[in-house]
C-alpha cells in the first residue's frame, strides 16, 4: 500500500498520467511539469544575476570546400533562466541561419549552410541573460525508489555503453552498489568515488562526456566528470544526463557542463562534480584562512554539491547526450561544447591546424547591475 502511494505520488510529480505520447522531451512540456510541481520540492531561487553577452566563434574551413555547416544552439528560457535580445550576425559576409529544433529533447540551433565558403567565417551571438541561484537542499533520506518509470524516461536510464571499455568498471559499479541496500545511499557513495578517484586535467579529456576515459586515465574535464557519475547513477537506478552551458565570464572557452540526476520528489537535481572539486582543493591551501577554517569550508563546498546547487554565473544551453541535430549531421555527435561544425561532412576540430580547417570561440560579458558572483555565499563560512 506504502509503494502504492508513493508511486502515485511520482507520476502526479513528473506530470505523467498513464503514457507520455512519445519519449520526446521538448523544453515546454518539461518546464509545464515544473511549474505543476508541488513547490516544497522545487528549488529556492536566489540571487538572480544578469549578463550581457557577446559570444563568437570563427570558422576556417579547409580550402576547396564545397559546403560548409554550422550548429549554433541557443539558450533557452525557462523557469529558472530568462534570455532575450538575441542577434545573431555573420562577418564579412551576411548569412541567415535556419532555426531548428532536434527531435529527442527539444535542444535549439541557428543552423547556417554555406555553399563555397571563401575564407574564414565569424559568427557572432549576443544576447541578455538572467539566471537564477539554485538550492535544490536534497534530503536523501526522502528520495523515492521508482520500480518503473514512464517511457520518456528511456533515453535517460540506459548506461553508457562506452564505460565497457574499462575494464574495472564493473568492479567498481559493484563497489559502489555494494555500500548500502538503499539507492540514495549508492548515489552518494558514486559522487564521493569520482571525486576521491578523477583529477581535473584538461588537457587529458575526452570532451565527449566519456566515462571510460574518466576510469582509464583518472584524469579529465568536466564531461569526464560528469559522464561517468551520470552512468553509475543509471546503474543505480536514476535517469540522468548532461547539461552544457555557457560561463558568465570574459573566456576564449566558455563552455561548461554539469550533471543532472532525476530523483523524486525533487525531480531534476543538478550537480557540479569538477568544479566542487577545484574549488574545495583551492580552499584547503588558501593562507589567509586557519586549518579549521580551511576544512569547514571545503566542507561546506562538497556539502552544498550533495544537496544540489547551480550557480547564477551558468547559463543552461542544452540538455542531453547523443541526439540527432536537424538538419542531420554527417557523423553522430556526443555532444555539443559550443558549437558543432563540419565541410563538407568532417568534422571540423577545435584549435585544430588551420589547413585542416578549424573553429575557435571567445566570449566577453557585461554583469549588469550589482548582483552576486559566484560562491559568494562562501564568505559566511570563514
Amino acid at each position: 500500500m506504502m509503494f502504492f502511494r508513493y508511486l502515485v505520488f511520482f507520476l502526479f510529480l513528473v506530470g505523467f498520467v498513464v503514457d507520455p505520447v512519445s519519449r520526446s522531451m521538448a523544453w515546454e512540456e518539461e518546464e509545464r511539469q515544473v511549474r505543476d510541481a508541488k513547490a516544497e520540492w522545487l528549488p529556492t531561487k536566489t540571487a538572480v544575476a544578469k549578463f550581457k553577452v557577446d559570444f563568437r566563434v570563427a570558422i576556417k574551413a579547409p580550402a576547396k570546400t564545397k559546403q560548409l555547416r554550422i550548429w549554433v544552439p541557443l539558450p533557452p528560457s525557462n523557469e529558472n533562466q530568462s534570455v532575450w535580445d538575441r542577434k545573431l550576425q555573420t562577418f564579412p559576409r551576411p548569412h541567415q541561419p535556419q532555426i531548428t529544433r532536434e527531435p529527442n529533447f527539444g535542444n535549439e540551433f541557428a543552423y547556417f549552410e554555406i555553399n563555397e565558403p571563401d575564407g574564414p567565417l565569424e559568427i557572432q551571438h549576443t544576447f541578455t541573460a538572467e539566471i537564477a541561484q539554485l538550492d535544490w537542499g536534497v534530503d536523501y533520506s526522502k528520495i523515492i525508489n521508482a520500480d518503473s518509470w514512464p517511457r520518456s524516461f528511456e533515453v535517460f536510464q540506459t548506461p553508457d555503453v562506452r564505460s565497457e571499455r574499462a575494464k574495472d568498471y564493473t568492479e567498481i559499479v559493484k563497489q559502489i552498489q555494494s555500500v548500502s541496500d538503499q539507492k540514495s545511499k549508492q548515489f552518494m557513495k558514486a559522487i564521493k568515488w569520482v571525486d576521491e578517484n578523477l583529477t581535473y586535467d584538461s588537457s587529458n579529456a575526452s570532451l565527449t562526456a566519456d566515462p571510460a576515459h574518466g576510469l582509464i586515465h583518472r584524469r579529465g574535464h568536466c564531461s569526464d566528470y560528469h559522464g561517468l557519475c551520470g552512468t553509475f547513477a543509471r546503474e543505480i537506478g536514476y535517469p540522468s544526463r548532461v547539461l552544457y552551458g555557457l560561463q558568465m565570464f570574459d573566456k576564449g572557452s566558455p563552455s561548461h557542463c554539469k550533471l543532472e540526476v532525476f530523483m523524486p520528489p525533487y525531480g531534476w537535481v543538478s550537480y557540479d562534480l569538477s568544479e566542487t572539486q577545484k574549488l574545495a582543493f583551492k580552499v584547503g591551501k588558501d593562507d589567509k584562512l586557519l586549518p579549521e577554517q580551511r576544512e569547514k569550508t571545503a566542507e561546506f563546498v562538497r556539502q552544498r554539491t550533495l544537496n544540489g546547487f547551480r550557480e547564477n554565473t551558468w547559463l543552461l544551453v542544452t540538455r542531453g547526450e547523443n541526439y540527432p541535430l536537424t538538419p542531420n549531421a554527417s557523423n553522430p555527435v556526443s555532444i555539443i561544447r559550443t558549437i558543432y561544425a563540419e565541410a563538407d561532412g568532417i568534422p571540423l576540430e577545435e584549435g585544430a591546424a588551420a589547413e585542416a580547417g578549424t573553429w575557435l570561440t571567445m566570449q566577453r560579458v557585461e554583469e549588469v547591475g550589482d548582483k552576486s558572483r559566484r560562491f559568494t555565499e562562501l564568505k559566511s563560512q570563514h
